[in-house]
């Protein structure tokens, strides 16, 4: 018996993202195991020149995946979605937005950041200096006013490689959420930080105090496992709805109609 009562999942991975695991038939057949009603995929999305490419599927490989996801979406008893979890980059602005024109929906997840002299950092492998940590701020940011995303995933992940909570961090952390507030976006609380290489009082992220005070700000905040194989697609699902009760923050459900990926209060 499921004890977990979000019966959804909008970022999910499978074999096509290059470090996951699972064909899509694989992960709809789970999803209707566990009693998931929506599921959306959303693979890494490769760019034409096949900038990031070590972590992403390769740009060849776009058509396959939409191709498997369409199928799934007039088979399953479910609902299937189709998407891309984008980095954003002004000058692949163009893309992205032509992009949308063909799937349900785009999440957006900073997971390089450019330095001044062109090369990269990720808040994965490395803990982030003070330029980089604003840096982070200003591409989060961007992405969130480039009116190209329906959601943002794992907001919170500067904080992966930090031991310190201090006022740098919290102006990050408020301008971020503050952004997403003001243009109704909603932020997620991701799951699968939740079984990385973990601090000895906490998730590697979430982080707590970050959505203490996403919840103080008002954002509305969605869950999901960002699962990379089958088997986790609900593992953290009941550790991810305590998580959030916990924080106080406020859930809203997605819901897809009319072609565009909805968002439901709970009571509405």
């Amino acid at each position: 018996m499921n004890v977990f009562t979000e019966t959804y999942n909008i970022h999910t991975h499978s074999f096509y993202c290059g470090h996951g695991s699972g064909t899509i038939a694989e992960y709809v057949k789970e999803a209707e195991a566990k009693g998931l009603d929506l599921l959306g995929f959303s693979e890494h999305c490769p760019f034409p020149d096949n900038f990031l490419h070590r972590s992403r599927m390769d740009y060849s490989m776009m058509s396959s995946y939409e191709r498997d996801v369409r199928k799934q979406k007039e088979e399953s008893g479910i609902q299937i979605l189709l998407g891309y979890e984008c980095d954003y980059f002004p000058r692949y602005r163009e893309y992205l937005a032509s992009l949308r024109e063909r799937v349900d929906y785009l999440v957006t997840g900073t997971h390089f950041i450019e330095r001044a002299d062109g090369s990269r950092v990720s808040p994965f492998s490395s803990i982030l200096t003070v330029d980089e940590l604003y840096r982070y701020r200003d591409q989060f940011i961007g992405a969130l006013e480039s009116g190209l995303f329906d959601y943002a995933a794992h907001p919170d992940l500067f904080m992966a490689g930090s031991a310190s909570w201090d006022d740098v961090h919290k102006r990050v952390a408020r301008e971020i959420i503050g952004e997403a507030v003001s243009l109704s976006i909603p932020l997620e609380i991701n799951g699968n930080g939740m079984l990385k290489r973990q601090a000895p009082d906490r998730f590697c992220y979430p982080f707590g105090p970050f959505w203490s005070l996403a919840s103080k700000m008002g954002a509305d905040v969605i869950l999901s496992t960002d699962a990379h194989s089958t088997a986790n697609l609900v593992l953290t699902k009941e550790r991810l709805e305590i998580f959030a009760h916990q924080h106080g923050v406020r859930l809203v459900r997605p819901f897809f109609e009319n072609g565009k990926l909805k968002w439901r209060r709970r009571g509405e």
